[in-house]
């Protein structure tokens, strides 16, 4: 298992791949070719034999191939599964058309399509039970990740949101699963299997009791007659903060047995949390957040310092809206990213750059298809009712307010006595978004509008300087590790000479420079290194 989690290309396949990989190796967490979703279903349906198909099929699968946008793979699967089952068709074609139909759910699902990812999820799980039955632990963990990565995009639909093609693995490594965690999980498995046959055998007379004898039950008596042994009390559990985030939804119709399996209607997709009080993570201690924070980036010692003030005495982990303000590529969303795991609190990163629209505030069921707002997913999916949202180079939204616009929405969701009751399109009535983190990243603070600003506590991001490239390297060696799924082993910091060399062209500032400069030197390193 060891060997697959440094090296999972012999059940994944090659990390880039030039021809499109089988189902297998895409539930383990195989590539896209090209990392690419939609060159990938390309291939696929290129290699499929057009002319042999229905007119209507051929016409789908013609259009995906031009423009293999969601809505047209959809079409294409729906053409491709009726192909199959069609009693006049070529029963090779039918099997050709199946296993597309099959495969082209991974494509769609990359694309944001939430029933395709949840279909994935699915399968997923199942090849993982079925790999665990016939001992095989190192390809079941792999598979077990990927549900687990595909079970977060099943939470809501993305397909209009714009795709950026990237590697599978990085997804994977970043959301990879605690190995101690899992054998603690495991270990409470086993424990309860055990003491249910242990309970069983005590039912039955054997394991665990003695043997009655002379027809009486052997019971524990105390050792003085009329004394009852001291009842062993369990401790009272410690009950955490709790917030109703979603009140009852009685004013929304019961929905179908279909639309509740499918989790289509705003009640059937709200009713695991209304009316329930949903955890409050606890505020970690302000001084504990300062030192961890400035240990990995001591450059950022006055930002954890600013923010670290609303944690003294906290009921739980929030901290006020606040921009972090620099130039470009000094780490701000890095920043976000490292105080939210500071904070304990679960991240949804949202880019408003090209933001033209209100979406962020969620979208009335009048339209053909609607959704909660952005925190209130994060809520739903988390099941935690303070979450931090990321808001990504905010001054860069589109100032165009025909179809609403970012700034505008934002207003009510940073203002906290609004929040307490703010009224969400989709579900139609009010919820509690008063304990939700928001920190959004700014180039400048000139292109944030007024209202906007005014909301927002400003906090200048230092940039890192030469001083401090031994830090930022082992920083971004990491990082790299994590997105080609190594270990320090495998890829080591950087030595002195390197750092040195790396020094020599670096001088503070931007970090995408630096991580050029890193890139280089590892190329170096495998240009270098010896083949046996």
């Amino acid at each position: 298992m060891s060997r697959l989690r440094r090296d999972s290309s012999l059940i994944t396949g090659n990390r880039s791949p030039t021809h499109p990989l089988s189902r297998v190796e895409l539930l383990a967490g195989g590539e896209f070719v090209g990392w690419d979703a939609r060159i990938d279903a390309q291939i696929r349906l290129s290699a499929l034999p057009v002319g042999e198909l229905t007119p209507r099929c051929r016409q789908a699968v013609q259009a995906a191939i031009g423009d293999p946008v969601a809505k047209r793979l959809r079409r294409v699967r729906a053409t491709l599964f009726e192909e199959s089952v069609a009693e006049a068709t070529d029963p090779e074609i039918a099997r050709a058309c199946g296993q597309l139909d099959e495969m082209l759910a991974f494509n769609l699902a990359a694309l944001g399509c939430r029933h395709a990812a949840a279909e994935i999820c699915a399968a997923a799980l199942d090849r993982w039970s079925n790999l665990l039955s016939s001992g095989l632990h190192g390809e079941a963990y792999l598979v077990l990740r990927t549900a687990v990565v595909w079970s977060g995009d099943a939470a809501f639909d993305r397909v209009d949101a714009p795709y950026h093609p990237e590697p599978n693995y990085a997804r994977l490594s970043q959301l990879d699963l605690d190995p101690a965690r899992m054998s603690e999980f495991a270990q409470a498995v086993s424990d309860s299997v055990a003491q249910l046959h242990a309970a069983e055998d005590v039912l039955r007379g054997g394991v665990g009791i003695a043997a009655p004898q002379d027809g009486d039950l052997a019971l524990d008596f105390p050792d003085e007659p009329g004394t009852l042994a001291p009842a062993v009390e369990p401790p009272e559990p410690q009950a955490g903060r709790t917030l109703v985030v979603v009140p009852s939804l009685g004013h929304l119709a019961t929905p179908t047995k279909y639309a509740q399996e499918r989790r289509d209607s705003p009640r059937a997709e709200f009713e695991k949390i209304a009316g329930r009080g949903l955890p409050l993570l606890p505020a970690p201690d302000p001084q504990a957040f300062v030192e961890e924070g400035s240990a990995t980036a001591p450059w950022l010692r006055p930002v954890f310092e600013i923010l670290a003030q609303d944690l003294v005495g906290a009921p739980y982990a929030w901290l006020r809206p606040t921009v972090l303000v620099s130039p470009p590529g000094t780490g701000k969303t890095a920043t976000v990213r490292a105080v939210a795991r500071l904070l304990g609190l679960p991240l949804r990163l949202y880019s408003a750059a090209g933001a033209s629209d209100g979406s962020f505030g969620g979208t009335s069921r009048q339209w053909g298809t609607g959704r909660a707002s952005i925190p209130l997913q994060a809520i739903l999916q988390e099941e935690t009712a303070n979450v931090c949202i990321g808001i990504d180079e905010i001054e860069k939204s589109s100032a165009d307010r025909r179809n609403g616009s970012l700034g505008d929405v934002l207003l009510p969701f940073l203002e906290r006595e609004n929040a307490r009751s703010l009224f969400d399109l989709y579900i139609e009535t009010g919820v509690d978004l008063s304990a939700v983190t928001y920190l959004a990243t700014a180039n400048s603070v000139a292109g944030i509008p007024e209202p906007l600003r005014d909301r927002l506590r400003i906090v200048e991001v230092p940039s890192p300087g030469p001083e401090h490239l031994p830090i930022v390297a082992a920083n971004l060696i990491a990082e790299i590790r994590g997105e080609r799924g190594l270990d320090a082993s495998w890829l080591p910091d950087l030595d002195g000479e390197e750092i040195e060399l790396v020094g020599r062209h670096w001088r503070g500032g931007s970090l995408r420079p630096l991580r050029r400069l890193v890139e280089t030197v590892l190329a170096g390193r495998d240009r270098l290194a010896p083949r046996h």
